[in-house]
């Protein structure tokens, strides 16, 4: 279940905006979104993503609903500024924030933003951290 939802989140994060044939997000990183963590000696800017395990409650007959909170982080140089990171996490939060999304095995899913951090210094680089959670239902 757990691959169901990762796959429904990356899934949201590069695809297309609308019938545009473009995605803000993949373009201001240069399609550089990792799970986990990024290779190392990776071009910045990027994003990185990971999710906690999913809990799964159930309902009265059979019907389940799938929870899972996940991280997204933007990191760039210090140097490119604070404005670069905050402009990324802006698309970050537009391509996530209210998306209804198909996760395999359920009849629905949703992604709600639950906070966006702030542009902090970490060494060389900027980081800025955003959380999600993703539902999941059953309904039929």
């Amino acid at each position: 279940m757990s691959q169901a939802v990762a796959r429904a989140v990356y899934a949201q994060m590069i695809a297309n905006v609308g019938d545009t044939g473009t995605n803000p997000l993949k373009a201001a990183v240069s399609n550089r979104i990792y799970a986990i963590e990024a290779p190392a000696s990776s071009t910045l800017p990027l994003v990185v993503w990971t999710m906690d395990d999913p809990v799964v409650t159930g309902f009265f007959g059979g019907k389940t609903r799938l929870t899972a909170t996940f991280t997204v982080s933007v990191f760039d140089k210090a140097d490119v500024g604070a404005d670069s990171v905050a402009g990324i996490e802006e698309k970050v939060f537009a391509r996530l924030h209210d998306a209804e999304v198909a996760v395999t095995g359920y009849d629905r899913g949703s992604i709600q933003s639950t906070g966006r951090g702030a542009v902090l210094p970490e060494g060389d680089y900027l980081r800025a951290d955003s959380t999600f959670q993703i539902v999941a239902t059953e309904s039929s």
